[in-house]
């Protein structure tokens, strides 16, 4: 029993020296002894044991680290802040994928605008009429009400609450095209209009290419 006793004795004295509040405490001495052999050293000390008041030695102590932990803080801040703001400018464009004014046209009026732009090399602006069109059909049908405040990822979460849908991968591959689109000023290819025009066809079959 004795012996439990002085584990348990040992267990809590390493604990307690290794636990912050312990540290923090030797560091507030040490702060203190310092400061006192800076003042012992002073040819100009009033007198070789005169100390500084407990209090003031306190409140230098904490001017410090609390003067450090800005310091530390503002660096950290000025580290993080351009991913900081990368993150926040990614956000704003999230949600502003879809929140400008929509152009409403009839689906037959997005259809030749895109056949146009196709002839024409504009293939960015053909899959982007394509993707309007998509987006008419589905409001003409009642199936998704066009909203300029819906961003594509929320669009794409309603076309997964519908069961009127069989396939959704075609008015997927529209969706991510156009959130491509949004987010890069990248050329599109001759074969990825190609694809968005076949999606279409899968969406509506009557579409005339």
């Amino acid at each position: 029993m004795a012996i439990a006793s002085g584990v348990l004795a040992a267990a809590a004295g390493t604990f307690e020296k290794t636990s912050f509040d312990w540290q923090l405490r030797q560091l507030h001495q040490q702060f203190g002894e310092w400061v006192q052999r800076l003042l012992s050293n002073d040819s100009n000390a009033p007198d070789e044991n005169w100390q500084l008041p407990e209090w003031l030695l306190s409140s230098l102590f904490w001017l410090i680290v609390i003067g450090l932990a800005g310091f530390l803080g503002w660096q950290l801040y000025r580290l993080l802040s351009p991913y900081l703001a990368a993150s926040r400018q990614s956000r704003q464009n999230l949600h502003s994928v879809a929140a400008s004014p929509i152009e409403t046209l009839p689906v037959t009026e997005w259809l030749q605008r895109s056949r146009q732009a196709r002839q024409q090399g504009n293939y960015r602006e053909a899959c982007r009429a394509l993707y309007m069109a998509m987006l008419q059909r589905l409001n003409d049908q009642n199936l998704i009400a066009q909203q300029p405040s819906l961003t594509d990822g929320e669009y794409a979460a309603l076309l997964h609450t519908l069961s009127t849908l069989d396939r959704p991968q075609p008015y997927h591959l529209l969706l991510r095209t156009h959130e491509s689109l949004h987010f890069s000023q990248a050329a599109i290819s001759a074969e990825t209009c190609d694809r968005c025009w076949q999606a279409y066809r899968e969406i509506d079959p009557a579409a005339i290419v």
